[in-house]
């Protein structure tokens, strides 16, 4: 290679030298700018987080009503406490029967049957001709006999018909009288002890389900039965009875216990607290823990013995504590 040649070559090796650190310094530069660039894209976003985090947390403080400041009043339902009469029910099922039966209506004599002026589902009265018997026999000859109703009635039945022979034990119609209706049922034998005749009852029916009638005890059974350990007992309808019949199946809401003049509460206002009875008791916009002896509890009111008179507020809805501010809706 002449010497021309390589001074040609080692310049352009210089120039090579020369491209490559300006590129160099370029690069440094660029990354440097990057970084700065990073570096003040992430202050922003912080600052903008900081703003945005206790701007809105102070918006909210100051967007609450000036009643927030009593938010730790505690909404609460209450209920006065009565006194009056305590009365716990237990159902029973029940049948309603009749203390009236069908009557057979018979002729005063034998003979053959001429007329028969009734027929089944017939209202009749008290001494109406219901039917008419001839007495007459072979060679002679007699007025013919009417036969009568004894009660007033409905006839049920007639068993004969017009030309046959009857003596006067036969029934020439069954006719049924205005019926006292009662119930039927059994007494477990634990609420026997609280049971006394006239004591009430509410009977409810499938047949009227919107309807309650009315019915007293009217008999208990002296002996209990050992098989179902249970007792007898009867109650006599009251009041409207219309609609029921003979027959019916029938719940009865009996009255196995009941106290007069005594402090009745809810007894969703009951709780325990430390092993103690416990209610709450709404005074001056706080709640008062008050320790209570309970009597029977009927389910839905519970007898106060102590610790609560009547006319206190007991709270029935909301979770308070003794001294917690409350709110009475």
């Amino acid at each position: 290679m002449s010497d021309e040649n390589k001074k040609d070559l080692t310049e352009q090796v210089e120039d090579s030298k020369i491209s490559f650190s300006e590129l160099a310094a370029k690069n440094q530069k660029k990354s440097a700018m990057d970084r700065i660039t990073t570096i003040v894209l992430l202050l922003i976003c912080v600052a903008l987080a900081i703003y945005f985090i206790f701007g809105s947390v102070g918006s909210r403080q100051h967007a609450l009503p000036p009643s927030a400041a009593e938010s730790s009043s505690i909404n609460v339902q209450v209920s006065s406490a009565e006194l009056g009469r305590f009365e716990s029910y237990t159902r029973l099922n029940g049948e309603i029967g009749s203390y009236n039966s069908a009557v057979s209506i018979l002729p005063d004599t034998s003979g053959t049957v001429t007329s028969i002026l009734v027929k089944r589902g017939s209202t009749v009265k008290k001494g109406d001709v219901i039917a008419y018997i001839d007495p007459s026999r072979p060679g002679q000859s007699y007025q013919e006999n009417p036969v009568t109703s004894p009660i007033d009635g409905e006839i049920t039945s007639v068993p004969v018909s017009v030309g046959e022979t009857v003596s006067a034990s036969t029934a020439i119609a069954v006719v049924s009288g205005e019926k006292s209706l009662y119930i039927e049922t059994s007494l477990p034998e634990r609420y026997v002890g609280n049971m006394s005749v006239g004591m009430p009852a509410l009977v409810h029916s499938v047949a009227f389900p919107d309807k309650t009638f009315n019915a007293d005890v009217s008999y208990i059974s002296p002996s209990i039965d050992t098989s179902t350990r249970t007792a007898a007992v009867e109650l006599e309808l009251t009041g409207d009875s219309s609609g029921l019949m003979e027959g019916m199946y029938v719940s009865v809401d009996l009255v196995t216990e009941a106290h007069d003049n005594v402090v009745m509460i809810p007894s969703s206002a009951v709780s325990q607290f430390g092993g103690e009875t416990v209610v709450y008791v709404a005074e001056d916009g706080k709640a008062s823990m008050r320790q209570i002896v309970t009597g029977s509890d009927n389910g839905t009111m519970v007898i106060a013995e102590s610790g609560i008179e009547a006319g206190d507020l007991v709270i029935t809805a909301g979770t308070v504590a003794d001294g917690s501010a409350i709110n009475v809706l």
